[in-house]
């Protein structure tokens, strides 16, 4: 698969460099650099499926800038638009704002013009007592969209029981 850093930047408020097929960068007015982009999966091991992650590579704390959720839009909508659209998300706990980031996905599902084509399955995966908050995007009309679905639903149960996973300070 190959995202399109031209169609992305056709509306996007900042200026975005294509680094590979499915990563980009780009530098805010703030001057904050993120990568934001897809890896194959290497958890659910089922069709083709990606991992979606925005990184902050300056690791600066700023002001809330509207245009780098825009930005982060129109990237995932590039990534539906394609046929084999299964995205899974784990939300970053390392600064103690997963729950926040977590509803920024929902946040974003739920504005995206063309949700009703989506299917969101987020959760809290429960590790005694440690919750990792972490979700599956997929395309209503994606051909193994009920395996899929099921699939997740199968590795979410059973993650606490076959991953180490600990709280960080």
């Amino acid at each position: 698969m190959r995202l399109s850093a031209e169609n992305i930047n056709k509306k996007s408020p900042y200026w975005v460099i294509q680094l590979d097929d499915m990563l980009f960068r780009f530098r805010t007015k703030n001057g904050i650099t993120y990568r934001v982009g897809f890896q194959e999966d290497r958890y659910l091991k089922v069709g083709n499926t990606y991992n979606f992650f925005i990184t902050n590579m300056d690791n600066q704390h700023t002001h809330r800038d509207l245009d780098v959720f825009k930005v982060v839009s129109l990237v995932l909508e590039e990534f539906f638009s394609q046929d084999a659209s299964v995205m899974l998300y784990i939300c970053d706990p390392t600064d103690h704002r997963e729950k926040t980031r977590s509803l920024l996905y929902k946040r974003w599902y739920n504005s995206y013009p063309r949700h009703n084509e989506l299917t969101l399955r987020d959760v809290e995966i429960d590790f005694s007592g440690y919750i990792v908050y972490s979700g599956m995007i997929i395309r209503n009309d994606h051909p193994q969209r009920d395996e899929m679905l099921a699939a997740f639903d199968e590795f979410v149960g059973r993650a606490p029981f076959v991953m180490d996973v600990q709280p960080k300070p």
